[in-house]
């Protein structure tokens, strides 16, 4: 090695890691709303921050909420150091903090940028002392070594939390105790999502779960989901959405129209009468109960802010479930902006299924079947050209960029009706009396296809109908339709 390059490297000055702005916008945030302590989910200590006056008030802030105090301004000043900070006094300081305050929502955010910056001084701090440990001529480098390493240790610990390891005695302890609960009336295991059709395939949702509903376009996936939504969340389970795909009033149209059988085209463009709005409004009240326990995010998220999202709803609802629709609608950030869709949706069902791990809840998420699933090739059309449309059934590895591979179940609407109307002939061809033929035997039906399954045989079909005015899969068996979301 070049030593004087060695010595350039050695005698080179470079600032430590610090994020002072969040440190700011954090204490602003608890200072506004105290609120923003317990929104904090990461192990936030005073001696994370950088700046000694942003440790001294933090410290401030956790033993007023300790004693049950308020934390505001005045509660603070008595706890300040009698110095100026720059050029203002600590009760101007405190309240420049409190006037550019951050909001809570941002509160775990900033926590954890705080942590991060204090994470890579501690491994600045321990990577000079680890140098110097290899450059003395003590004997007992390998015990300095051992030493340095469980304080690596001690800060990635730190970061990330608690562990979460325990033996399988333990698991299989908790999971017997599941199904005695079950088998004894005390309700099932997991998430009972209401569709009994669907349960006998899959059974409920449980914890830790990653379960993708794939689909083309118009065949119901979004629709699926949103039965599941609401089943989940009649039967008491709290649901976290990310609808990138359609505002939360789209799906509040959409569930009021299963409910009333008042289409939701209707309801957007007023067309009702005086007796159908009583009969929306009336639905609204009923529903509301169960509805309350639906939390929407309809605006574009990154992966990162989904994770953590899911993780902060988690530790509020641990009986909830969590829903993503759809994987190719998450937004991208940093080095992720250059990768094809392809690339990027197995990254993000990787991570859903890790989030749903380590988060204890089961995670649905959608996916885009590939555009050429339902594709045409027999120029000669004839009623044996209609025939084969339809009989092609979707699998696992037609999902977009082999998102299959992370999933516990993979589940599939598909509606033969569907594939038919993006064929159907001109009315005034000898083929459109063929083609209506073979509609009738389709129309008003669908199929539930169990792509595949870590936890039973697949593939397995369940027959549904379709109620395409309320949009929605129903079963065969029921004759109550109505009561079916």
């Amino acid at each position: 090695m070049d030593l004087s390059l060695h010595q350039t490297y050695r005698d080179q000055q470079r600032e430590l890691p610090t994020n002072i702005e969040a440190e700011q916008a954090l204490l602003g945030a608890v200072l506004v709303n105290n609120e923003a302590l317990d929104a904090i989910r990461v192990p936030l200590e005073p001696k994370h921050f950088s700046e000694g006056i942003h440790e001294a008030i933090f410290d401030a802030m956790l033993d007023l909420k300790k004693a049950g105090r308020l934390i505001t301004t005045i509660t603070l000043k008595s706890y300040m150091p009698a110095t100026m900070i720059g050029e203002m006094t600590p009760a101007q300081y405190l309240a420049n903090l409190a006037f550019n305050a951050a909001t809570v929502i941002n509160a775990p955010d900033y926590a954890y940028a705080i942590m991060d910056a204090a994470a890579r001084r501690a491994v600045v701090s321990l990577s000079q002392k680890m140098s110097e440990a290899a450059y003395s001529n003590d004997l007992e480098i390998m015990d300095e070594v051992d030493a340095l390493r469980a304080r690596f240790e001690d800060v990635i610990r730190g970061l990330n939390g608690p562990g979460q390891t325990r033996t399988l005695a333990d698991a299989a302890k908790v999971a017997l105790a599941a199904t005695a609960d079950a088998y004894q009336g005390r309700g099932i295991a997991g998430v009972d999502y209401g569709l009994p059709w669907l349960m006998g395939m899959i059974g409920p949702l449980l914890p830790g779960q990653l379960v993708i509903v794939g689909g083309a376009t118009k065949h119901g996936k979004s629709t699926l989901i949103e039965q599941l939504t609401a089943g989940a969340a009649m039967n008491g389970h709290p649901v976290w959405i990310n609808s990138g795909e359609m505002k939360g009033e789209e799906l509040a149209h959409r569930a009021l129209s299963r409910l009333t059988d008042i289409q939701a085209w209707r309801q957007i463009r007023g067309k009702v009468s005086d007796r159908e709005y009583e009969q929306l409004e009336m639905a609204r009240r009923n529903a509301e109960t169960w509805q309350d326990r639906v939390f929407i995010r309809d605006d574009s998220m990154t992966l990162r802010q989904i994770k953590r999202e899911i993780a902060d709803f988690s530790k509020r609802h641990p009986d909830g479930m969590a829903i993503v629709d759809h994987i190719g609608l998450v937004e991208r950030e940093g080095s992720q902006s250059r990768m094809s869709d392809a690339e990027f949706a197995p990254i993000v069902t990787r991570s859903l299924k890790l989030a749903a791990g380590d988060c204890r809840v089961p995670l649905i998420a959608a996916s885009q079947l590939k555009k050429n699933t339902f594709e045409i090739t027999d120029r000669s059309i004839s009623k044996k050209t209609y025939m084969a449309a339809i009989s092609r059934r979707p699998k696992a590895s037609d999902l977009y960029g082999s998102c299959e591979k992370d999933a516990n179940h993979v589940l599939v609407p598909f509606r033969a009706e569907a594939v038919l109307n993006e064929i159907e002939p001109a009315e005034v061809s000898d083929l459109h009396p063929v083609w209506e033929e073979v509609m009738g035997g389709v129309k008003d039906r669908a199929e539930i296809v169990l792509a595949l399954s870590r936890h039973t045989r697949w593939p397995q079909r369940k027959q549904v109908g379709w109620d395409g005015p309320r949009t929605m899969f129903t079963d065969p068996q029921t004759s109550d339709q109505g009561r079916m979301f």
